[in-house]
């Protein structure tokens, strides 16, 4: 029997333009022993939120995240401070959906 002990808090969420899917960006806690992680996954918008399918953009730490639809499976995900060696994924197409980043030091 496996428990999972990690919780996620969604902070944002963001509608494609022509309305079929959410691109969400949420933290995960797994405990006092890991480090957050700053997350972005995208699934239907017309679905519950859940942080395990569609993972685009995984970073350890606490991250100033932001995502942008620019077209209908065109997205943009910012993130303030980010560091290279703290990404764990950094998917850039998932099915139709192309995806581009913006990862710079927090000014």
């Amino acid at each position: 029997m496996s428990c999972n002990a990690c919780s996620d808090t969604l902070k944002s969420k963001a509608v494609s333009v022509d309305g079929r899917l959410a691109a969400n960006v949420f933290e995960r806690d797994c405990g006092a022993t890991t480090d957050f992680s700053s997350i972005v996954n995208v699934q239907s918008a017309s679905d519950k939120f859940r942080g395990e399918e569609g993972l685009l953009f995984v970073a350890r730490g606490r991250y100033d995240l932001s995502v942008t639809w620019t077209g209908p499976r065109s997205l943009v995900i910012n993130c303030r401070g980010c560091s290279r060696n703290n990404i764990f994924r950094e998917v850039v197409a998932l099915g139709d959906i192309d995806v581009r980043y913006n990862l710079g030091s927090a000014q």
